[in-house]
């Protein structure tokens, strides 16, 4: 894959987890969305220690407040920036 394409998947996932924060906010079906990022996010697989961060926080946010879940959904597109490519994806 080449770093253009990455980097499209990176701004793609940004997207995903701002619609996830949007779909929360208008009380809809974001459980589900929440499990779709989880699944394709271990699809990724480990790739720098921003993944391990990432997934911490986007796991956590079923039980988070409404404040928490916010401010975690956009750390967690902050951490996005930082994923490398997996050696699998090069």
């Amino acid at each position: 894959m080449s770093d253009e394409t990455f980097d499209g998947y990176k701004n793609k996932l940004k997207g995903r987890l701002y619609g996830l924060l949007c779909e929360k906010e208008k009380n809809g079906d974001w459980e589900k969305f929440l499990d779709s990022i989880i699944i394709e996010l271990y699809g990724l697989g480990p790739n720098s220690i921003n993944y391990w961060a990432l997934m911490g926080k986007i796991q956590a946010l079923r039980f988070l407040s409404y404040d928490a879940f916010r401010r975690t959904v956009f750390e967690s597109i902050n951490l996005v920036g930082g994923l490398d490519k997996n050696d699998a994806l090069s």
